[in-house]
């Protein structure tokens, strides 16, 4: 936590970063009102603490001004006991707390993590407005999702820009959000779709503005970089950034300040960049689409997420957790898949990834009147067979029927036979069977092993 304190009275202020200091909480102090002005416009701070009675600018002043044009960020202030009426019109102003002169430090201290912490409770209930992912997790055993974890648990605790690349629905989103739950930051993940947002928009929502900057502005608006202050802030489809727009995100990474629309001045933010894109931003570089300056900026440390249909053994795993997941949402009874409905399902090759697959699941269980998700209850996936499956490739009917059996099946179960069907299609050859599946011939010997598969004959 950051602090500043703004009194002129030297000791008091010496006095109490001496104490807060130990206590975890970084204390710069001003004199004056005209300093501590300067402080806020050039550092980012998580509270104000400000006397009343100054000369030049004082503490009411200087919330005013704080509230009006400076950074958001939660105000006290303190007072003599002959001035509790100017600590009523400040709380009017928008202070959030007052202190009576001579107070407890260890009150202060305990006034300092409460304001701090409601507004931090407010920023994250903002940003879940907006937020992306819903508590999944990375699920799959694959090599290549094992990367991806593997740096996010490099990336997150560290400052540096990331860029997220892959295609849609392969769950940029959701690694964004692991990046920002390892990173140890206290602010909230702050989470926008450019491309979702119509493009006179984009400046207002992620920078602000003042009130009167254009028609219809009756009021300060703070942008999503300052709601991410002490945060993350993902911006999503970067790629799809119009240009103009491109230089003033470069000089917010660059000078950590944002300029709100009809403001003056800058407002120092603290906020950790991750951008993600399904788009090729070299090609776009080339053809002159996206800032040179800008893709080498949040390119520091990249994650590529790979699509489902390189996450060999993935499938089934997944499969089963959102099967989980989502009948526990719909208050659902399930017992599993039936091989039909995983033939279906191992058959395909997902065009939409991870978020297909979920929104299959979701689907099925709705449609759904047994006690196993069926073969019927997957029939959209149908086309996805072609050759390899029973010839049909309309979407209702024909054939679905005869392949499924109606038997439930566990995820152990649904396991072994993803393993027993792929050694059969790679003719029981086990290094091209774990290359499939996407797991280390070790893992596969094991596997076979233990589902009791040696019998498969090696060529």
């Amino acid at each position: 936590m950051r602090v500043l304190i703004v009194d002129d009275e030297k000791r008091l202020g010496e006095a109490l970063a001496e104490y807060l200091g130990p206590e975890g909480i970084e204390v710069k102090t001003a004199l004056d009102g005209l300093a501590g002005k300067r402080l806020l416009e050039e550092e980012p701070f998580d509270v104000l603490l400000t006397d009343l009675r100054m000369p030049g600018l004082d503490g009411l002043d200087l919330l005013k001004w704080a509230r009006e044009e400076g950074p958001a960020l939660p105000v006290m202030v303190m007072s003599a006991h002959g001035e509790i009426r100017d600590a009523v019109s400040a709380l009017r102003l928008g202070a959030c707390d007052y202190l009576v002169k001579p107070f407890d430090p260890e009150e202060l201290v305990m006034r300092l993590h409460k304001a701090v912490g409601e507004r931090r409770s407010r920023d994250a209930l903002e940003a879940g407005k907006r937020s992306y992912g819903d508590g999944v997790s990375l699920v799959g055993e694959s090599p290549a999702i094992q990367e991806v974890l593997r740096l996010i648990d490099k990336a997150g605790p560290a400052t540096s820009t990331v860029l997220i690349t892959g295609e849609s629905g392969t769950g940029k989103e959701v690694a964004a959000r692991l990046i920002h739950e390892s990173s140890g930051r206290q602010g909230p993940l702050v989470a926008v779709n450019l491309g979702a947002l119509p493009e006179n928009l984009i400046e207002s929502e992620l920078f602000g503005y003042e009130k009167g900057a254009f028609t219809g502005a009756e009021g300060r608006k703070v942008g999503l970089f300052e709601t991410a202050h002490d945060g993350t802030l993902f911006l999503d489809e970067i790629g799809e950034l119009p240009l103009h727009l491109q230089v003033k995100i470069l000089r917010a990474i660059q000078e950590r300040k944002v300029q709100r629309l009809g403001g003056l001045r800058g407002v120092p933010v603290d906020a950790r960049l991750v951008a993600a894109t399904n788009r090729d931003l070299e090609a776009a570089v080339r053809e002159g689409r996206f800032r040179e300056d800008l893709y080498y900026r949040i390119n520091v440390i990249r994650i590529h997420m790979p699509p489902l249909r390189e996450r060999g053994g993935d499938v089934p795993l997944l499969a089963g957790y959102f099967l989980g997941k989502i009948a526990a949402e719909l208050g659902r009874k399930i017992d599993g898949f039936s091989p039909g409905a995983l033939a279906l399902l191992e058959h395909h090759r997902f065009p939409g990834n991870v978020r297909e697959l979920e929104n299959a699941i979701e689907r099925s269980l709705i449609l759904s009147e047994g006690s196993v998700i069926a073969a019927r209850d997957l029939q959209f996936f149908a086309p996805s067979l072609g050759a390899g499956g029973n010839g049909d490739s309309s979407t209702r009917g024909g054939g679905a029927s005869l392949l499924d059996s109606g038997e439930a099946m566990s995820l152990a179960e649904l396991e072994r036979r993803a393993i027993a069907s792929a050694l059969a299609r790679n003719s029981y050859h086990r290094e091209r069977t774990a290359a499939e599946l996407g797991i280390s011939r070790r893992t596969l010997l094991n596997k076979i092993k233990e589902y009791g598969l040696e019998s498969s004959r090696n060529p």
